[in-house]
């Protein structure tokens, strides 16, 4: 009984730079999916490859013929359900998305401030037409050097509401002040690049922010831009020295340095838990005028909750979600994955190697999964896309 060829498939280079090898192994790769033809290419490379890049893509593009190829330079690269920091290498990943329909885009950081000014509607949906509307989620790598990333998401969604947006920011030097997204033939040191999915692959997949929720929900009812000054009526300061307080002597250890906001998405919900925050840094704390710094803009009326980021937090959110998308995936076809996580999780945060792709992977076997490790990571909370930190990003490939 033969068995039916796979979806997609992924695996790790990790040789000096020698164009003629990594054809052959390139191929060999491609090899593996055979009779089916390949969709996307994606690739995601360690610094040590960026003087050789454009070779690197001409190889992807004219000899294994992949017609729509993206990546970027990364931190760490994964492969299934292997991570690789400090000695990565590349990873390529090739995948057949049957009915698909994929449409890809180039910007700079000058489009992104002109689609922010720009008042009317559609500024990114007339780039796309015709077939915007079609359009039923996002895959977009971005370079997080020379744009504002959080300017650019929300005239994203402006035009495209409700369209789950996921991956990341690439890595860069902080030396030489350099990054790298690669678009099918072109490098690109500016913007980044978004791949449209329609017909009849989506993307779903879940954001996992690392975090775990401690003490109750509050009303924020006083603010000034960024500085939460009244929560539930009472002075910000006081509210967070009651709740830790109040924790465990386990969750009070476990939060000094890593007690983080969370901003519900939807506050017209009853009940909330993991999953309904978006969350932001704790950036100072004033006992003095009961006043808290936040990363993000909170608005009076907003529900809130303290949460704790660390490895415990993370893993136990982490194998949560997975146990629950696992269920959903269960009446529709994988084709494939990829995975867009912090370069702050990994062994830093865990203390041992391969723990998210691990987890993970779970989910796509048998079919392939590639990622990155870098510097900023898109998905959605609720029904609205951010930039988030410390979190695990993955975009799965599935039917319709």
């Amino acid at each position: 009984m033969s068995l039916e060829p796979p979806y997609s498939v992924a695996d790790r280079w990790n040789e000096p730079w020698n164009a003629l090898a990594f054809k052959r192994w390139a191929l060999q790769l491609r090899r593996r999916l055979l009779p089916r033809e390949v969709t996307l290419g994606l690739v995601f490379a360690s610094p040590k490859y960026m003087d050789t890049a454009l070779e690197l893509v001409d190889v992807l593009r004219s000899s294994v013929g992949i017609p729509t190829l993206a990546g970027c330079v990364s931190g760490g690269i994964i492969c299934n359900e292997m991570e690789h920091e400090r000695d990565a290498g590349i990873a390529l990943g090739l995948y057949y998305l049957p009915g698909a329909q994929l449409q890809d885009l180039a910007f700079s950081s000058s489009m992104a401030r002109d689609a922010a000014k720009s008042e009317e509607e559609g500024f990114w949906r007339r780039r796309f037409d015709p077939g915007s509307e079609s359009i039923n989620s996002w895959l977009v790598f971005a370079e997080p050097l020379h744009f504002d990333v959080e300017t650019w998401i929300n005239s994203w969604q402006r035009d495209f509401p409700g369209k789950p947006i996921y991956g990341g920011l690439s890595h860069f030097d902080p030396e030489e002040k350099q990054s790298l997204v690669v678009w099918n033939d072109s490098l690109l040191t500016n913007g980044g690049v978004a791949i449209g999915f329609a017909g009849g692959v989506c993307i779903r997949g879940l954001t996992a922010q690392g975090c775990t929720p401690v003490g109750e929900t509050w009303t924020i009812t006083k603010v000034k831009d960024n500085v939460l000054e009244r929560i539930g009526n009472r002075p910000a300061f006081q509210i967070m020295e009651d709740t830790f307080n109040q924790m465990s002597n386990d969750l009070r250890v476990r939060s000094r340095g890593n007690l983080f906001i969370g901003l519900a998405v939807d506050e017209y919900q009853e009940d909330f838990g993991r999953g309904d925050f978006v969350v932001r840094n704790l950036m100072a704390a004033n006992p003095e005028n009961g006043q808290l710094t936040v990363g993000a803009f909170p608005r009076v009326g907003q529900t809130m909750q303290f949460q704790i980021r660390d490895g415990e937090a993370a893993a136990t959110e982490l194998k949560e979600l997975v146990a629950n998308k696992i269920s959903e995936n269960a009446d529709k076809r994988v084709f494939g994955a990829c995975l867009s996580n912090c370069a702050g999780r990994g062994w830093a945060m865990f203390g041992l190697p391969h723990h998210d792709a691990t987890i993970i992977y779970r989910m796509i076997k048998p079919q392939a999964m590639a990622g990155f490790f870098g510097n900023g990571e898109f998905g959605p909370v609720g029904n609205r896309n951010f930039v988030h930190g410390y979190t695990s990003s993955l975009a799965v490939f599935k039917e319709v």
